[in-house]
């Protein structure tokens, strides 16, 4: 008989945790010259780079190659890492690319999709928060996901998603791209789902929805980099804290919305 499993949530916390400090001790053995910045500069600004634990055998930039060409094999890095190994050796499940992914402080990336990433496709990228603070802001299909130091966290990286540290310190996660098997179906079932918590951009929505004043003055705006940076500054007029990249995507996701109701 074939197992079945619940839907996944978007985001869920697995019934999986490690030890913070062991990881960061590890981390804290990596030399600068292990961290390769992220190719695609469109993607973020700031720094965003990464250091390969998990990778095509062979390649020639361990980071970035192909992740759908080649068998993958541990690095060297990973061998002289005994915790960071130990929490991959933890997954009874066939790995592909493992990398620890720092994002420096005031650093952001921008909203994408990771359309290779599902778990109808059958392969689906698990978080492990090294190292982080309170000014990290993980933002999953327009909510904050929280996701604290040791924990393990299974996201649907297929939805928009985008990441900005605002925190004074470095954050890193392990990041492990997984194949799934029974295993990992039902550590995600047994998971806890999270919802997330809403930006401070929703309620500024809301606000500019029910006051048509706010709302001429906004439409009267044509540049677009003007319209961002003058809805910042509205924003924080009336109490609101978020940045031009939350009006971004919240224009994004509207464009979405309206194709997929124009092609329905």
């Amino acid at each position: 008989m074939v197992a079945s499993y619940p839907i996944p949530p978007k985001a869920a916390r697995l019934p999986l945790r490690f030890d913070p400090a062991a990881l960061q001790a590890d981390l804290a053995t990596l030399g600068t010259g292990e961290w390769l910045a992220h190719f695609n500069t469109g993607f973020f600004s700031g720094d965003w780079s990464g250091a390969a634990l998990r990778a095509v055998a062979g390649s020639g930039n361990a980071m970035y190659a192909d992740t759908h060409q080649g068998e993958f094999a541990d690095t060297a890095l990973l061998q002289q890492c005994k915790h960071l190994r130990e929490v991959v050796e933890s997954f009874q499940c066939p790995l592909r690319s493992v990398r620890l992914l720092r994002l420096t402080a005031g650093s952001n990336i921008r909203e994408h999709r990771d359309y290779d990433l599902g778990y109808d496709a059958g392969e689906v990228r698990v978080h492990v928060p090294v190292i982080t603070n309170p000014g990290v802001e993980f933002i999953l299909d327009g909510k904050r996901i929280t996701m604290n130091e040791g924990e393990c966290w299974y996201l649907d990286l297929n939805l928009p998603h985008r990441v900005r540290n605002r925190g004074e310190s470095d954050r890193v996660h392990l990041v492990i791209d997984c194949q799934l098997n029974d295993w990992l179906r039902g550590m995600i079932a047994r998971a806890t789902p999270d919802d997330g918590c809403e930006c401070d951009f929703e309620p500024f929505r809301r606000l500019v929805l029910s006051e048509p004043a706010i709302q001429e003055e906004l439409v009267a705006i044509t540049d677009r980099r003007t319209f961002l940076n003058h809805t910042v500054e509205l924003g924080r007029k009336h109490g609101f804290d978020f940045l031009e990249d939350d009006v971004d995507a919240a224009l994004q996701a509207a464009r979405r919305n309206w194709m997929e109701r124009w092609i329905a």
